[in-house]
């Protein structure tokens, strides 16, 4: 199932995991749906306790052989228990990290795109 973002773009369905620096501390999260401009995450809940929205993310492609780094920016933080429902929007990466991304995101879309329905598995 593929889901459409807040500029109606869509978001990919993924599992895999994420570290965040916020504060100068370095988190784990999972990653449930990327974009080429961010994406949904399950954070440690100790990530709602951060003093800004601005935080760093690092994270490596199924496939691809080199992390990206990101600037980004939390735009939704659902508080929960232990884990937090967080939406991120990327603020600022290298162009190359940039056309990389871009790239893995359309072609993760064009296969959901020809698979049958009840087919689609996170990448």
């Amino acid at each position: 199932m593929m889901l459409s973002g807040v500029h109606r773009e869509t978001l990919v369905p993924v599992a895999l995991y994420a570290e965040l620096v916020a504060d100068e501390e370095v988190l784990p999260a999972f990653v449930t749906s990327i974009s080429e401009h961010g994406l949904l995450l399950d954070a440690l809940a100790i990530l709602g306790n951060r003093r800004g929205d601005q935080l760093q993310v690092q994270l490596t492609l199924p496939g691809e052989p080199d992390p990206l780094w990101i600037g980004a920016e939390v735009v939704r933080d659902t508080h929960g228990s232990l884990f937090n429902d967080t939406a991120i929007r990327f603020t600022a990466m290298a162009n190359a990290h940039w056309r990389s991304l871009r790239r893995w995101v359309r072609v993760r879309e064009l296969v959901l795109a020809t698979q049958p329905i009840g087919v689609h598995d996170a990448a």
